[in-house]
């Protein structure tokens, strides 16, 4: 039992309506949601899976893109103790496929302009209960519908979710993820975020993301604060959002935040109501200096998998910013309260202060497994520790630098170089506007170094250039031999660098 007790997802939402019944609990474009009007919602639509004949423990696919319809499923589901398997809204025919025959799926909830034919072929294969588009006589029909709880009770243990992890290697794994876990990721994110029920979070990273989920909407629930929900990041409509809406705190990438350095200056840059923003790897200290100075917003670090639930390294909002002397690169942050990260040598033994690991964490909330795949469910929890595959180190303070995630380790003669280390130094060049550096074989030296590169609108630079520029700052064996120039790179659904479609 962690910070709330035999609460589950329902009977929070139940409590906080209690407390705040008229307050906006969600708001998307012209549309403003009550704390009251959300749990209805809620209640009707899981009346409405019920009498589809879904249970507790049966698991419903949402193929949605950001709006109301993905938190009333959601906790619909919830409600009932069945179980939500969100899906990248860029998945494919195939893609669907597998995530509804691995998961169990018994039902499809999906966004008509979202699929094609082929998608629905897949669909259809499967023994579904119910494929339901969502259209206006769906709408209706929920509103005529009851929620009687059933004779089987919700735990805070049960499963509310299965998160397919995006797949690089092998196939995706599903990420079971309980009740209890949702809650102690909102608990904790108030807690790290220092928020109150006054704040207003702008939401437009995806729903069916873990960072949409766990750090800020469910912050929200449990803060009883409100939600500004946008369908998706413009930098072109940014500002007019931020000022139609009033949020006071938001989540970002590091593709948004140059994208937003990019924009030109305007002399309301620092008239707006957002406060502060979370943000994941990676970000210049230039940059990050750059966007707090132009803006006045506070940004602070936070990392976290999936799998570890909540920010089990976070910034402390009080810490002055610091970098590595030698890298000049930004640290994660310190461990989050009740958390314990350990940096650990290939042998399991613990690295001294300085030396690279891999970043095992213990945490009070942990997922539950991986569905129907105990091997990797023990490869990955051993001993009550998270074993993450990414590469860090601690310094004297407690703080955590992030090196590289193992599998973007470049192995060169024998020297293990960090791709992030690399791209910090391109960063800087002032005709680089973005950069991804990779391990591709060499018969000679097992990896050759490969720099891609996306520049700045209007400049140009040659390789000559950049390879002088690396070697005036890098050890030899770090400097990329080849460098290779793209108009874009392919990214994730929240604008990561996908680094393994680039080898």
């Amino acid at each position: 039992m962690l910070t709330y007790g035999n609460l589950t997802l329902h009977s929070l939402l139940k409590k906080q309506t209690e407390r705040y019944p008229d307050k906006e609990f969600i708001v998307f474009k012209d549309e403003s949601i009550t704390y009251r009007e959300f749990l209805n919602r809620t209640e009707k639509m899981a009346g409405w899976l019920m009498e589809r004949g879904i249970g507790k423990g049966d698991t419903v696919a949402a193929f949605l893109s950001n709006s109301p319809l993905f938190y009333e499923t959601w906790f619909s589901c919830a409600a009932i103790g069945a179980i939500l398997l969100p899906i990248n809204t860029a998945s494919t025919p195939s893609e669907l496929d597998y995530f509804l025959s691995h998961s169990d799926s018994r039902g499809l909830i999906y966004e008509g302009q979202l699929v094609n034919e082929q998608h629905l072929m897949a669909a259809e294969e499967q023994s579904l209960l119910f494929i339901q588009k969502d259209e206006e006589n769906w709408i209706k029909e929920k509103e005529k519908c009851q929620f009687t709880p059933s004779g089987e009770p919700v735990y805070p243990e049960d499963v509310a979710c299965i998160m397919y992890t995006s797949g690089t290697t092998a196939k995706p794994k599903g990420v079971l993820i309980t009740h209890e876990n949702y809650l102690f990721a909102g608990h904790s994110s108030v807690l790290y975020q220092q928020l109150t029920s006054e704040d207003r979070y702008l939401i437009f990273l995806p729903l069916f993301h873990a960072n949409s989920q766990y750090y800020t909407s469910m912050a929200m629930l449990a803060a009883g604060g409100t939600i500004i929900l946008l369908e998706r990041f413009k930098s072109s409509t940014f500002w007019d959002d931020v000022k139609r809406y009033r949020p006071t705190v938001s989540s970002l990438v590091a593709t948004i935040i140059k994208m937003l350095l990019e924009c030109p200056d305007h002399p309301a840059d620092k008239e707006h109501t957002l406060r502060k923003a979370g943000y994941g790897l990676f970000v210049t200290y230039q940059d990050l200096v750059k966007f707090q100075e132009r803006f006045g917003i506070k940004l602070y670090q936070w990392y976290g998998m999936t799998e570890s639930i909540t920010t089990n390294i976070v910034t402390p909002l009080h810490e002055e910013m610091i970098t590595d002397s030698a890298s000049g690169i930004v640290p994660i942050g310190k461990p989050g309260l009740g958390h314990e990260v350990k940096i650990i040598r290939e042998n399991g033994e613990e690295a001294m202060l300085g030396e690279v690991g891999e970043i095992i964490i213990k945490s009070p909330s942990l997922m539950k497994g991986y569905y129907k795949n105990p091997e990797a469910t023990a490869k990955t929890l051993q001993n009550g520790y998270l074993h993450t595959g990414d590469k860090g180190y601690y310094n004297e303070e407690g703080f955590i630098w992030f090196v590289d995630r193992n599998k973007d380790m470049i192995k060169r003669a024998g020297e293990n170089i960090s791709s992030i280390e690399v791209e910090n130094v391109l960063s800087n060049h002032a005709a680089v506007q973005e950069c991804a550096v990779v391990g591709e074989p060499d018969s000679l030296r097992e990896e050759i170094v490969v720099a891609y590169i996306r520049c700045s609108e209007g400049k140009e630079v040659s390789s000559n250039e950049l390879y002088e520029f690396c070697k005036e700052r890098l050890s030899y064996f770090k400097v990329p031999q080849e460098f290779r120039f793209v108009g874009d790179f392919p990214r994730t659904s929240i604008g990561k660098i996908q680094k393994n479609l680039l080898r």
